[in-house]
């Protein structure tokens, strides 16, 4: 799994940022300074609920992108969101999240697509990686594993038969073509 692109801390979150330790002439001017003090506090407190808002999302996301409810009636998924690689809604529900997340994490100026960038190239990876579509068009070939006592029925005996029955047509083949 990749590593995420490092974010360097915005600087409305940096205490010691060069216009909080006033200059020659706001040290003079307490009132000047005072108001840089107020500004860069509207400031943090805009991007603190900017980041809120972002995190409240990504709550959202989370809990969205669970199975159902299993006490609820009806058939239900039993994976999270995206569920595989034709997931188009739950991969678009990641992009977002994701991007949503890169581009609170940037600063109160965003990060200028950087996070839908990203976003995009990963869900990309995933969903066309040989492997998965091999899964994705063959789902016969995960294994699932047995749960409490209910158990899974073994596709084993039908994939031996249809190897035995392509083994047997090779046989008769390579006998065929022996004899001219």
């Amino acid at each position: 799994m990749s590593e995420p692109t490092p974010i360097p801390l915005p600087s409305v979150l940096d205490p010691d940022r060069g216009h909080l330790l006033g200059s020659e002439n706001a040290a003079a001017d307490p009132e000047a300074q005072l108001k840089q003090l107020k500004q860069a506090l509207d400031d943090s407190c805009r991007y603190g609920q900017q980041l809120w808002q972002a995190l409240d999302g990504q709550r959202g996301y989370l809990l969205h992108s669970l199975p159902p409810d299993p006490r609820t009636p009806g058939l239900h998924r039993t994976t999270a969101a995206p569920t595989g690689p034709d997931d188009e809604d739950g991969w678009q529900s990641w992009m977002a999240a994701y991007a949503d997340a890169h581009s609170a994490l940037a600063g109160p100026q965003g990060d200028s697509g950087f996070g839908i960038s990203e976003a995009q190239r990963e869900a990309q990876n995933r969903r066309t990686a040989p492997s998965v579509r091999l899964l994705a068009d063959h789902p016969e070939l995960r294994s699932t594993p047995a749960v409490g006592k209910i158990r899974v029925r073994s596709r084993i005996p039908e994939m031996l038969g249809v190897a035995a029955v392509t083994l047997a047509a090779r046989a008769l083949l390579v006998r065929q073509l022996h004899r001219r």
